[in-house]
């Protein structure tokens, strides 16, 4: 094999056929020679070993059963029953002794004596012949059973082997394992004895040819080490050139920190670098005017720098813990004196070229300017709103005031229909509580804690108080209905207000048809979608955007306020409400929720809305 390697090695470009031939080839054939004489050494010593330990048990076996058969021997003598018993009893006086017992013709135990050994009642197995004793051997108990036939009497004696038991069925086992282990060793020996040597062929095959320059070497082993030793010289030299090249790169990498350091100084936003046992290791110098602190910060833990800052603490240190990004959070604060500040963050884990964890790289900037500029924008939309409510509510208080003086003149002229006028005049008032109710919950919305809520329920409320409110109308509902989080209430409030606004857009001819009004829930995991459909005219494409609006309505009488009304309170509960065409003709207004969950909608809203 390795002439056949010689071979393929000095047919490559650039080898030398006469100089290989210098280099004598004898480790491989000193290695495998060692190695066979060790491994047939080792087999030589333990099967000697293996043979003298078993010729020892079998002694040791010998020994016990040729002691078990001169009691047994000793007490077959006895003449009589009763000097078997006392033969007995002396036997059975011996520590190695566990039982002993007779049996008579008939295999019916007659005498015994013993302890920890139960045995038979009735002997059923053969009996030896006459003047012999058999032996047998059992495992559990431990014991020898050795039996012997005198006359017509059976004796049985069972002896504790003590250690004898355990030696014999080390014997057996090692007479099994021993030979298996030398086998699979000659087996692994040969097959694995070329992997062993293939490291040695390669680094030989590497080295290549003796240099023409060098003197001829005495073999392989001496020519490895001169490769060697020559390869160390040329590693130190490149070292050497390695080691000029760091410091270059060194001094590079010292400018680029300072350029970084420079730039960090002159940031106007806030930086904050963490390390990974949470100590500041850079904080700017904006960074220092945004959170007012008079100190140098390097050095410091964060719990310290940062205890009057908790929420932005909190969300540094836990981009340290998780090793997550936190983008575009919002920390508030109360700085001395009262004043509140709106921090803006984006915290990121900083991660080595190797995927070490160095630390943490905050950027934070003052938000509080520009809060305050949105909640005084907000309240210019809010008193905007207001205003527009205020025009909505005057025209349709003026139009119920104007329905309710013609109705109360006309009692005065008529006074026989009086009733009926008071009926009117009451309707017309109920209408205007109805339309103040509703401007008041579009125009300031009241808070509420949300809870778990029963969406059946609400969905049998809403669809009773339609069909009573419009005889003939029947609601057809399909679906699930789950619990969702929010305010029983104001659900109630929008679903009414779907149906309702369903009910008075489909004509009266169409209203009593199967599936005329539907009410239809499709949850998946992550919102419940609540359909209500109609057979009305459906809704212009144009429309479906302006329909949500405020006083925006299609209906010659309509005050613009009930779908209004569905989309405030679908904002508040976190979900959405959208306009769809209806198969067949009419329209699908879809009311989409939240699953149930921890989602929390909106509470009160904040006084700068107001």
């Amino acid at each position: 094999m390795l002439s056949e390697e010689h071979a393929a090695a000095s047919d490559r470009p650039g080898s030398d056929p006469a100089m290989k031939r210098e280099v004598p080839r004898s480790f491989r054939r000193e290695s495998r020679l060692f190695l066979w004489i060790a491994l047939l050494l080792i087999l030589f010593v333990n099967f000697v070993t293996l043979l003298f330990f078993r010729n020892a048990v079998v002694w040791g076996e010998l020994v016990t059963e040729r002691r078990a058969g001169e009691i047994l021997r000793r007490i077959s003598l006895a003449s009589d029953s009763e000097a078997v018993g006392e033969a007995i009893e002396h036997a059975v006086l011996e520590p190695d002794v566990v039982f002993v017992g007779v049996y008579d013709a008939r295999g019916r135990r007659v005498q015994s004596s013993g302890h920890g050994f139960e045995a038979p009642q009735v002997w059923s197995a053969e009996r030896p012949p006459p003047g012999r004793v058999a032996y047998e051997w059992k495992r559990r108990p431990a014991v020898l059973l050795a039996s012997f036939t005198g006359g017509e009497r059976l004796f049985l004696l069972a002896l504790d082997p003590g250690p004898g038991a355990t030696l014999r069925y080390l014997a057996l086992l090692m007479t099994i394992l021993v030979p298996v282990a030398a086998a699979a060793l000659v087996v692994l020996a040969g097959f694995y004895l070329r992997s062993l040597l293939a490291p040695y062929d390669r680094m030989l095959e590497t080295a290549g040819v003796v240099p023409g320059g060098e003197k001829a070497v005495g073999d392989e082993r001496e020519f490895l080490i001169a490769r060697f030793e020559s390869t160390i010289a040329a590693l130190s030299e490149k070292e050497r050139e390695l080691e000029r090249l760091a410091r270059l790169e060194k001094e590079r990498a010292d400018d680029l920190e300072t350029a970084a350091r420079t730039l960090a100084r002159n940031l106007p936003t806030g930086l904050l670098s963490i390390d990974p046992n949470g100590i500041v290791v850079e904080l700017n110098e904006a960074g220092r005017e945004i959170l007012a602190l008079p100190r140098e910060a390097r050095g410091e833990p964060l719990e310290k720098l940062l205890s009057e800052v908790p929420e932005l603490r909190d969300l540094v240190a836990r981009v340290l813990r998780g090793r997550e990004t936190l983008e575009r959070r919002e920390a508030r604060w109360v700085r001395q004196g009262g004043e509140e500040r709106v921090l803006g963050v984006t915290a990121t884990a900083a991660m080595g070229a190797d995927g070490r964890f160095l630390g943490v790289l905050a950027l934070f900037t003052d938000l509080s300017e520009v809060r305050r500029l949105e909640a005084r924008m907000a309240l210019a939309r809010h008193l905007a709103d207001l205003g527009e409510v205020s025009a909505g509510a005057a025209h349709e208080f003026r139009n119920a005031a104007a329905a309710i003086d013609g109705y109360a003149d006309l009692a005065q002229r008529h006074p026989e229909r009086a009733a009926e006028h008071l009926k009117a005049i009451r309707r017309e008032a109920q209408e205007m509580s109805r339309v103040t109710s509703d401007f008041l919950l579009f125009a300031r919305p009241e808070g509420f804690s949300p809870e778990a809520v029963p969406f059946d329920g609400i969905v049998d409320a809403a669809a009773r108080e339609i069909e009573g409110a419009f005889p003939g109308v029947a609601i057809a509902r399909r679906g699930e209905f789950p619990d969702v989080r929010g305010s029983a209430v104001l659900l109630r409030r929008a679903l009414v207000n779907l149906l309702r606004n369903a009910v008075q857009a489909t004509p009266p001819a169409r209203r009593a048809e199967k599936d005329g009004i539907v009410l239809e829930g499709l949850v998946d995991e992550e919102e419940l979608a609540i359909s209500v459909g109609d057979r009305g005219a459906g809704v212009d494409p144009a429309q479906r955007e302006k329909i949500f609006m405020p006083f925006y309505s299609t209906k010659p009488d309509g005050a613009g306020i009930g779908l209004a009304i569905v989309g405030r309170i679908a904002d508040l509960h976190g979900g959405t409400v959208e306009v769809s065409a209806r198969p067949g003709g009419g329209s699908f207004f879809i009311l989409r929720l939240p699953a149930a969950g921890p989602q929390a909608p909106a509470a009160a809203p904040s006084e700068g809305s107001r």
